[in-house]
Order: C-alpha cells, then structure tokens, then sequence
C-alpha cells in the first residue's frame, strides 16, 4: 500500500477531514474514489470512500461516505489514506518514491560498500537518507551532487560522500 497522507482533525461540522498530504499533488485526492484507512498502529483497516476532496491551504480536506460528524471523524485522527501501489502516479525521470529508497546499497564510485538505506524521508533542507553501515548510523542528504547515480532496478546508490560524513 501507498499512503498518500495522514489524517490530523476533523474540519467543520460536516465530518470533513483535515489531511496533511504527503504527496507533491494535493489535487491527487479529488481524483481518487476508494481509498483504504490505516489506523497509526497499522493494526486495523477500513475501505472507505471519497465523497469530495479540495486543496484548502497546506492541507487537503476530506469528506468520506459515512462519517459525517466532527465526533465520527475524531476516531480517525492520525489514521492514513492509502491506495494500493499500482495506483500510485508513475514517477518522472529524476523522481523516486521515498519507500523505493530504502533498502538500497550505498557504494562509493570504486564500488565500496558504504552502507544500506534504512529510512528515508523529508527534512528541513530536503530529503535525507538515513544509513546503517555495520555498527553506525549517518544521514546523507538526497542531493545529486553526493546520491550521483540511483539504479533502483539493482538497489544501488553510488555516492560521492563529504570526508569524515560517515564517521559523525
């Protein structure tokens, strides 16, 4: 599954949704219809349906089939919105999906290990990876000039490191 954003409060007295997109195409909620919710643990689902959707400031509000009061949609806070892969947007050249990351190798230009992706995911001055190399943990920024070639067919990354990054 895709999880397209997180719900953080009800919205007005319909039982709208206030939802924090993860997503770079908040108008990708008016297009959709059925949609799965995931509560925070992951531990329960429910299909659910989307009645309407609009971009209002940063967040994206939400009105789904059957739950039509603040009170209804208060249980749902913190729950995601999730479609299935195989409707996600295909990404452009150049673009990656931030759970296609993870998992790949990190190998310098001469082919040394350099570590494997554990995590990845926006920070305050763009994306960063977050890296397990044996007993350490580093974080390198997602910047072409250090990720120089992503091969997500193979896992790999060669990156051109700053000195001393993953001794921090």
């Amino acid at each position: 599954m895709f999880a397209l954003g997180v719900i953080r409060k009800p919205h007005g007295v319909r039982g709208e949704a206030s939802v924090e997109p993860w997503t770079n195409s908040a108008e990708r909620f008016e297009e959709l219809k059925r949609v799965t919710l995931v509560s925070p643990d992951d531990a329960l689902t429910r299909p659910a349906t989307i009645a309407s959707a609009r971009v209002h400031g940063g967040r994206v509000l939400v009105a789904f089939d059957g739950i039509e009061s603040p009170e209804a949609m208060r249980e749902f806070a913190n729950w995601t919105i999730e479609i299935p892969d195989e409707e996600a947007r295909p990404v452009d050249e150049g673009e990656y999906f931030l759970h296609d990351l993870v998992g790949m190798q990190l190998v310098d230009a001469a082919g040394t290990p350099r570590g494997e992706v554990i995590d990845a995911y926006e920070g305050g001055g763009g994306v960063l990876l977050n890296v397990r190399h044996g007993a350490a943990e580093f974080e390198v920024p997602f910047a072409a000039d250090i990720c120089t070639s992503i091969d997500l067919g193979a896992k790999r990354i060669v990156v051109d490191l700053p000195e001393g990054l993953d001794e921090i």
